[in-house]
């Protein structure tokens, strides 16, 4: 085979795979108001969508930890948004931090530990959408926009 129809197939396979986008986790609700469900958002990056089938989302706070399995075909597209709720039976202590796990088990990305005593709908997110510096300054207390584009300001 010659190096151009070689380097043409794996050009291919690297435009068909669409698992190789940059998940991160953008958003967590840890105290839900009226004690409804937790929940995590997951925001891809990049440009191309993201194959996100059997990752995994935990939500550990204080001793319990609460996994989310995603379905499988279940795909985020380029600059979008999945969210991940728990179960309404969960207790939370109004703290914690979530991990995500790519379907081979590997951590993709994890949260700071936050606190959330408000029962309101503030929400811990990074700002803005994605951004990822390895350092807890990325992560700000803000009006819940779940599934959207997270803002600074209030939701009106």
């Amino acid at each position: 085979m010659r190096s151009i129809d070689l380097a043409l197939i794996i050009g291919l396979g690297v435009l068909a795979c669409p698992g190789l986008a940059d998940v991160v986790i953008n958003e967590m609700e840890m105290n839900p108001r009226d004690n409804t469900t937790m929940w995590v958002e997951l925001y891809n990056t990049d440009d191309m969508p993201a194959d996100v089938s059997g990752w995994t989302v935990t939500i550990t706070d204080g001793s319990w930890l609460g996994p989310r399995t995603i379905p499988t075909g279940t795909t985020i597209s380029g600059h979008g948004y999945l969210v991940m709720h728990g179960e309404r039976t969960w207790p939370h202590l109004e703290s914690g931090f979530a991990v995500l796990y790519d379907s081979d088990g590997n951590k993709v990305d994890e949260t700071p530990s936050r606190s959330d005593l408000l029962g309101n709908d503030l929400t811990w997110g990074r700002y803005p959408d994605g951004r990822d510096t390895e350092n807890s300054g990325d992560w700000g207390y803000m009006m819940a926009t779940m599934g959207n584009p997270n803002t600074l300001g209030r939701q009106g």
